[in-house]
């Protein structure tokens, strides 16, 4: 009788220890899908703020300039910008795109090597200067 009494506890033991093991490979892929989760967000802050990075780089080509390095000029209502600045080459410039993702603890800066000339808007016009991007120009550091 004493032999019946024990024949289920190692088949109990057994159980537990598998219950014990999933419980744990579990508790490894919670961790493993709450970094992956954190990873992704920080890719998509990054990829927002390049995106409106470029698109600041595209804006700022199309506006007229005053042709003075360090202007900057900022579309209302959005959340990026553009500034034109001395490029090393003599009668270059560089027009820098700034965006700005939410949670970045800086903003990103894009570069496009542009060529400024002068337009014709009319007598009085106060930013007399077009920018045309120069071809294999962009940067995605800062030049100098």
């Amino acid at each position: 009788m004493n032999n019946q009494a024990q024949r289920g506890s190692g088949s109990l033991a057994v159980l537990l220890a598998v219950l014990f093991i999933g419980l744990a490979a579990l508790a490894g892929w919670q961790r493993f899908m709450d970094a992956s989760l954190a990873m992704i967000g920080d890719e998509q802050r990054y990829l927002s703020a390049f995106h409106q990075a470029e698109s600041a780089l595209s804006w700022g080509a199309s506006q007229r300039w005053q042709g003075e390095p360090g202007q900057c000029l900022k579309p209302p209502g959005e959340d990026l910008q553009a500034c034109l600045l001395a490029g090393g080459a003599a009668g270059g410039w560089i027009l820098r795109g700034q965006g700005s993702g939410d949670g970045l603890a800086e903003p990103l800066y894009l570069y496009q090597r542009v060529t400024a000339r002068r337009a014709d808007f009319g007598r009085g016009d106060r930013a007399p200067w077009c920018l045309t991007p120069q071809p294999g120009g962009w940067l995605d550091y800062p030049p100098g």
